[in-house]
């Protein structure tokens, strides 16, 4: 037989397979995509009448209206932290103890809930979080996501 012959009869065993697999999947309830394979599906454009206050869909593991309208925002929110803007221009690395303190005061006073939105403040009002908080907060943000 010629190869032409062989790459054929190969190719049509291959896609039978998969097909078989396919349906014995789908026939025990599990036709999930390998963890792998990442399936992307696009957002509805953002309508400029709907209400943005509204909750989050509970579609997304993280919701991705909330970062989508924090990465936008450009007006500052202050939490009760305006003695921070004193540090505005302090390099990450360059905060004393008793500064680092007065970041860790806020940090642990506010809604867990609104440290996405602190760190967005902080970032508008060009005030560096100090190095030795930022595993405090990612450690934080990752217990309020999960």
């Amino acid at each position: 037989m010629n190869i032409a012959i062989y790459s054929t009869i190969f190719l049509i065993a291959l896609v039978s397979l998969s097909l078989i697999g396919r349906i014995i999947r789908k026939k025990s309830g599990d036709d999930t995509l390998p963890s792998s394979v990442e399936v992307v599906t696009p957002e509805p454009e953002h309508n400029a009448d709907e209400n943005d206050d509204e909750e989050c869909c509970g579609e997304h593991e993280v919701c991705e209206k909330g970062k989508i309208k924090r990465a936008l925002r450009t007006d500052i929110e202050y939490f009760d932290d305006e003695e921070l803007d004193t540090y505005r221009g302090t390099a990450s690395d360059e905060y004393e103890d008793n500064a680092v303190e007065e970041f860790r005061e806020v940090l642990y006073t506010m809604d867990p809930k609104e440290i996405d939105d602190w760190l967005k403040s902080l970032e508008l009002r060009e005030v560096a979080l100090p190095d030795a908080l930022k595993d405090e907060v990612f450690m934080l943000l990752e217990t309020n996501r999960n």
